[in-house]
């Protein structure tokens, strides 16, 4: 772990940035990227945060001490800059930040007053941070983040509009009489908020309109279908970008969706060998990627609890396959040994031996394996 030293705690105290969060409730969770705690009763934010991106999450805390599902948001900071959120009771998360200047001004006069009741951020644990989220920028945050600008562990629903009448409607065109109808029945339909939805790049297993041969070659090297996420990425580091981000979203998040898409990506590039030589500089990042993502998680979190197979032992089994097999460089060659070595040492994976669903696929022209 990187310690602060004392130069680095008066670069920090001087220059960043400040998160004042106001009538924050006690037992309440606050985190910033990958650190937590529970407010105490005089807790007014966090002081000497570094200038880039962080996330910022928290829970509110029952009277019993549970605590109820997470909400964050990623936020860039500048130096020196004093950010301030109120804590709004009813609604259970912190309102928009503070933008009047006259306000806003008052608490930067104030800064040193409230430097006491404000927590330092975790410096411990900011290299780790950085390794984790160093590709995503603010063309990716605007891009794949949500309309309400929070990622929330639960998904947030909304009823659609109904009357006594509407629903009386429903159980005449049903032949039930109302009196009889379930309760299901009388339920308003309840539908995701879309404003709360991240929009990540879409992963077909095939590209619309093909036919059953291209159908068979996406199946089996799926070079097609990464050229169209390339295209609607913009390039191959916003690709990177969102594999750091659903990670992220997925990990201190608790974004499950999140981690769907971060499987979909790790398939998608490790299953690729025809685009390795035209995109080696992707190649060489990924391996550096994944090799930070993979320390924060335990060994057995990808084995499937039926079949037993893991994830990411027969997904890395084809990356190492396919850059060995393909006309990349030397150097990259060596980082993928060096990488595979250090799985089999760390996590005990032999990727000398062959997954069992490692035969050719065939599709015909419907889809269908």
């Amino acid at each position: 772990m990187a310690e602060m030293n004392q130069a680095t705690a008066q670069h920090l105290f001087e220059a960043g940035a400040v998160l004042i969060l106001l009538d924050v409730p006690y037992g309440t969770e606050i985190g910033i990227n990958m650190n937590s705690w529970q407010a105490a009763e005089n807790f007014k934010g966090i002081k000497m945060i570094p200038p880039g991106l962080h996330f910022i999450y928290f829970s509110s805390c029952s009277s019993e001490g549970q605590l109820a599902s997470r909400t964050g948001f990623f936020r860039y900071f500048r130096e020196r800059e004093v950010v301030v959120r109120k804590w709004n009771s009813f609604a259970e998360t912190f309102d928009p930040e503070i933008t009047d200047e006259e306000e806003l001004n008052r608490f930067i006069q104030n800064k040193k007053e409230l430097d006491r009741y404000c927590g330092a951020f975790p410096y411990d644990s900011y290299k780790k941070w950085v390794s984790l989220s160093r590709h995503i920028t603010t063309e990716t945050t605007g891009r794949v983040l949500p309309t309400c600008g929070y990622i929330m562990s639960a998904t947030a629903l909304l009823s659609e509009c109904s009357n006594t009448a509407s629903r009386a409607s429903q159980s005449k065109s049903a032949s039930v009489p109302l009196n009889k109808m379930t309760a299901d029945n009388l339920m308003p339909e309840m539908k995701e908020n879309l404003d709360t939805v991240i929009n990540y790049t879409s992963i077909d297993r095939f590209i619309e309109g093909s036919d059953s041969a291209m159908i068979t070659k996406c199946a089996t090297d799926s070079e097609l279908i990464l050229n169209s996420v390339l295209e609607r990425c913009g390039s191959w580091q916003n690709v990177l970008a969102e594999l750091q981000l659903s990670f992220l979203c997925f990990l201190i998040g608790q974004h499950f969706d999140s981690f769907d898409q971060w499987k979909k990506l790790v398939a998608l590039l490790c299953g690729n060998q025809s685009s390795i030589y035209k995109y080696e500089d992707l190649y060489t990042e990924l391996i550096s990627v994944l090799h930070f993502q993979l320390k924060e998680l335990p060994e057995d979190f990808f084995v499937d609890i039926v079949s037993s197979n893991n994830f990411l032992t027969t997904t890395l089994h084809n990356l190492f396959a396919n850059i060995s097999e393909s006309t990349a460089s030397a150097g990259l060659k060596s980082r993928a040994q060096k990488f595979s070595d250090h799985l089999t040492k760390h996590f005990g994976w032999d990727f000398d031996l062959e997954p069992e669903d490692c035969e050719p696929v065939v599709v015909d022209e419907f889809g269908n394996y």
